[in-house]
């Protein structure tokens, strides 16, 4: 456990050493293909996010998903480091590795301890897009998969315009970054037919989750947007899905009005997904409340393209606008708009309690977790924060953690800061007694600020829940502050 814990710290500190570059970012779909029938699972996605943090090197996060078979609702979540070596104008080789865990739907019965390697081939096809062709070698500890596999993917640059650290220096970017709005969510599905993997009827079941939205040029109204829920109450205790679209607008008065198109991947909690691929559908509206805050009503179709789950689901969610002149701080300088963020690449561990396993699961440990977290700065000191953990350690793979919440920051001196943050989130897997998912709680830390402008940090927490999980928390990582302009 020692050794895995000290990899993926070792992973995030060449990351935090470097971050002082900027690069552009490159997001980036696979689509891997096992060549081994060692489970339910035969194929996985693999969602990256890249920043090229030093000349031919790049570190991003990256989730995995299964993507056929009949394990829809397995993910695994981490860090990855890539090299890349130009072989042509348009074609370069990249090596690297992944570190993470994660699991799900009873594949993964042990750590959840993930580990890819991966050799790509990367053609530029047309503009900022590109196409991948490679071989990886993937191994999931507490699982029968340690499996070759063939992967085939897409690739996009992003030119987000952004600095190191809270600051505008003079040669700051001027060109727009494509990030428009986070927001919060609240959902509840309402079965269609639906079944749960034993053959019972899924009763209702409500979800909590967060959205990124994209701003397009020349189409002031679309947005691409990428989602992300967990249940929180109700018949699906460890069910998470993620979903990618395209949203449509038209201005009504006052009210923005939307439809929207997605695709994604989904399952665990017993909730039958099939391989877990995910189509959704839906419309509503947004009403401005105040600068720069809007309040979102509408519903949206969701169901597995070849698995017995089938919902609509009504939702409510609150839209922070980043861009244009709702989303400007007031300090920033005349036709720039700027907003604070918070990176922070980390672990947690999660000290168990007497009544933390459900009494029928046969486990034992506590749980080491994987943890990346987005801050989103509302003023100079109070931000809104995004968090996910996925298992590596302690006998709890599949066992997962997602959280939205508030912090505030408070300056000790030039270099210590402290924070405290309050949060509600959803939380299951692998026999942990959450009693439906929700949790809420919250954790204060200590951070020491280095010469780059990164931070290291430490801190203590704890959530409670419906059921008997109610953990003492620990945590410690490293904060990257960066800036974007819009």
């Amino acid at each position: 456990m020692l050794s895995k814990l000290a990899a993926a710290i070792a992973v995030g500190t060449v990351f935090a050493a470097a971050s002082a570059a900027s690069e552009p970012f490159e997001m980036r779909y696979d689509f891997q293909l096992l060549t081994r029938d060692q489970s339910e699972i035969s194929a996985l996605n693999r969602f990256s996010l890249f920043r090229e943090v030093a000349p031919g090197l790049r570190f991003g996060t990256t989730l995995y998903s299964a993507a056929g078979g009949d394990a829809g609702g397995m993910f695994t979540g981490g860090f990855e480091l890539a090299g890349r070596a130009t072989l042509g104008p348009r074609t370069s080789l990249e090596l690297g590795g992944f570190l993470g865990g994660g699991g799900g739907v009873h594949v993964v019965e042990g750590d959840g301890f993930m580990a890819a390697a991966n050799l790509a081939l990367i053609q530029r096809i047309a503009g900022s897009w590109s196409g991948t062709l490679g071989v990886s070698y993937i191994y999931i500890d507490g699982s029968e998969i340690s499996s070759p596999a063939v992967t085939f993917g897409l690739a996009k640059d992003l030119d987000f315009a952004l600095s190191g650290g809270h600051g505008r220096p003079s040669d700051a970017p001027e060109n727009g970054a494509p990030v428009f709005a986070v927001k919060p969510l609240a959902r509840a599905f309402i079965p269609l037919n639906s079944q749960r993997r034993d053959g019972s009827d899924l009763d209702p079941m409500r979800l909590l989750g967060g959205e990124l939205s994209f701003g397009l040029p020349n189409r002031p109204n679309d947005r691409v947007f990428v989602q992300a829920s967990a249940a929180v109450d109700g018949d699906g205790e460890g069910y998470a899905e993620w979903l990618l679209g395209y949203r449509w607008g038209w201005t009504l008065g006052r009210l923005q009005a939307f439809t929207d198109l997605g695709l994604g991947y989904g399952g665990g909690g017993g909730v039958d997904t099939g391989s877990g691929v995910l189509g959704t559908a839906g419309l509503g509206v947004a009403l401005p409340l105040m600068r720069g805050f809007n309040l979102e009503v509408g519903a949206s179709a969701v169901a597995a393209l070849d698995g017995e789950f089938a919902v609509i689901a009504p939702f409510v969610g609150g839209s922070i606008d980043l861009g244009g002149a709702n989303g400007r701080f007031r300090d920033s300088p005349d036709g720039i708009a700027a907003r604070h963020w918070q990176l922070t690449l980390g672990t947690s561990v999660q000290r168990s309690n007497a009544d933390f396993r459900k009494v029928d699961f046969i486990g034992m440990g506590d749980p080491v977790l994987i943890e990346t977290a987005l801050d989103l700065f509302l003023n100079q000191w109070t931000y809104f924060t995004l968090n996910a953990q996925t298992v590596v350690a302690g006998r709890a793979g599949g066992y997962a953690v997602g959280q939205l919440g508030l912090g505030r920051e408070f300056p000790l001196s030039e270099r210590w800061i402290a924070s405290a943050e309050g949060f509600v989130g959803a939380a299951g897997g692998d026999g942990v007694d959450t009693g439906g998912g929700l949790i809420f709680g919250g954790r204060v830390e200590l951070d020491y600020l280095l010469a780059n402008g990164n931070r290291l940090s430490a801190g203590i927490g704890s959530f409670a829940s419906r059921g008997g999980a109610s953990p003492v928390t620990g945590h410690f990582g490293i904060k990257i502050p960066f800036t974007t302009y819009h």
